[in-house]
């Protein structure tokens, strides 16, 4: 075992869910064309004016609330001076010495709790895209509404960096705080890590991760860090502090930067934003929205439902889930047969429409439809499937789309005997194989009358004939 511990502290900044900036009414829309989303207010012209955006503050005092923060009603804003090319104005927008919520804490999966130190709101910068011979700056992110949320290192492995990191995320999406689209750069990472003596009780010198884009890459990276920072105190050398980038494609960090210090982006108050106090009804009216979070859905849904911690996982991965999955339960009463359709043929076909939620349509009654025919036998593992394809985007009545395409199960013996007959005749191979002994040669004879009645035979009722059949020509 190592004599050395690992401690890790995140910082994690996530872009919140407004239609326009935080300080301007430009649009805070992803997908358009670089350097169109831009006014002078957040390209920082002289003799601008900002003006703080409410729904902003409102999603950030959501997010306050469900890591158990204690919110400052004071919201106070400074300027935190630097100098990068994409950063228009010089500094950005930012709260320093009063963040909006200070001492909270996250459960994780483990059950766990990690403490939060601060929560506060700023201004994103804009961003730079590098060539191979120029570089460009797309200003349109500039000033869209960003949190920090910085916790305590109390974080003890990679590990259990990438599982604080999953439950964040699935709290900010629950309270509807932001879509946390890593791709996107919605939700982005940076880590401090440091190594210790099992024995010291004084950290070791920090060093700070970022170019983290997945929770892989954050898992990786810390991995790949803390084997470092051991190797060098191994051999009795100094860790700097330093500011490291992370390459994926290498699989190593490399020096960005020496680390700045507080001092380093002399901070003083924003002169042209008024300090205010948020009234206490502003803050009951954020509680409303921040109900059951995920973990304690899990245990209520284990509980109530009786479901493994792996199905439940996989349903409160995403709220619209875990609220489709109670309303069909409502109808039908069966949840292991709901999680279980959920899990397989339902997200199969949401994975096969870019994994977009939005483009599902199908009520919780027609779901309910279609599993409970399957459980009855009225439609088999295929025809089920084919309904449930040909209603999860339109929502027509199923009954109507079984009915039009044909879709009941065959299960008579008389419908299905003929077909029985003609794959035995066309196929002496198998059926010889099957009476020699080789028990899996009936399966392609099932197959075969499967494909015969085009998927909507009772492939048990099938089997059941073939081998009586068979018995009797032996």
């Amino acid at each position: 075992m190592s004599k050395f511990e690992t401690v890790i502290g995140l910082e994690v900044h996530v872009q919140l869910k407004t239609k326009t900036k935080i300080f301007c009414s430009c649009s805070t829309e992803f997908q358009s064309p670089p350097n169109t989303n831009i006014c002078p207010i957040c390209s920082g012209y002289p003799g601008v004016l900002p003006v703080f955006n409410q729904r902003a503050l409102e999603l950030a005092i959501r997010v306050c609330l469900a890591l158990r923060c204690r919110i400052n009603n004071r919201i106070y804003f400074e300027r935190k001076n630097y100098f990068y090319p994409d950063l228009p104005k010089g500094y950005q927008i930012s709260q320093y010495k009063m963040p909006l919520g200070e001492n909270g804490f996250l459960e994780v999966s483990s059950g766990k709790k990690i403490r939060i130190n601060r929560v506060h709101l700023e201004e994103d910068a804009g961003k730079s895209v590098h060539k191979n011979k120029y570089s460009l700056v797309d200003f349109n992110r500039t000033g869209i509404p960003l949190l920090e949320i910085v916790s305590e290192p109390d974080i003890a492995t990679p590990v259990e960096a990438a599982d604080y990191l999953s439950c964040l995320k699935m709290i900010l999406q629950y309270i509807g705080a932001s879509d946390c689209d890593m791709e996107k750069g919605l939700l982005r990472c940076d880590a401090n890590i440091s190594l210790k003596q099992t024995e010291d009780k004084v950290l070791g010198t920090r060093v700070e991760l970022k170019n983290m884009n997945t929770f892989k890459g954050v898992r990786d990276a810390l991995g790949y860090e803390a084997a470092r920072q051991e190797k060098v105190l191994e051999r009795r050398e100094k860790v700097y502090q330093e500011t490291r980038l992370w390459d994926g494609n290498k699989g190593a960090t490399a020096v960005m930067r020496t680390k700045e210090e507080a001092c380093d982006y002399r901070y003083f108050p924003e002169p042209d934003l008024l300090d205010f106090f948020v009234p206490q009804e502003f803050i009951e009216k954020a509680e409303m929205y921040v109900k059951e979070l995920p973990l304690e859905k899990k245990k209520r849904f284990i509980e109530e439902y009786k479901l493994i911690d792996s199905e439940v996982d996989v349903i409160i991965s995403n709220i619209w889930l875990a609220e489709f999955f109670e309303s069909v339960v409502k109808v039908y009463s069966k949840p292991k047969e709901i999680s279980n359709w959920i899990i397989g043929p339902f997200l199969e076909q949401v994975n096969n429409l870019a994994s977009d939620f939005n483009l599902v349509k199908i009520s919780a009654q027609n779901f309910a439809k279609i599993i409970k025919y399957f459980s009855q036998g009225k439609l088999n593992n295929i025809t089920a499937k084919r309904a449930l394809s040909l209603v999860i985007t339109t929502d027509e009545d199923a009954d109507e789309v079984i009915e039009k395409e044909g879709l009941r199960q065959v299960s008579g013996e008389d419908e299905l005997s003929g077909f029985v007959e003609e794959v035995i005749v066309a196929n002496p191979k198998p059926a010889s194989d099957y009476l020699e002994g080789k028990l899996s040669a009936i399966m392609f004879l099932v197959g075969q009358v499967m494909k015969k009645t085009r998927g909507k035979a009772n492939p048990k009722v099938v089997r059941t004939i073939l081998e009586r059949r068979l018995k009797n020509e032996k």
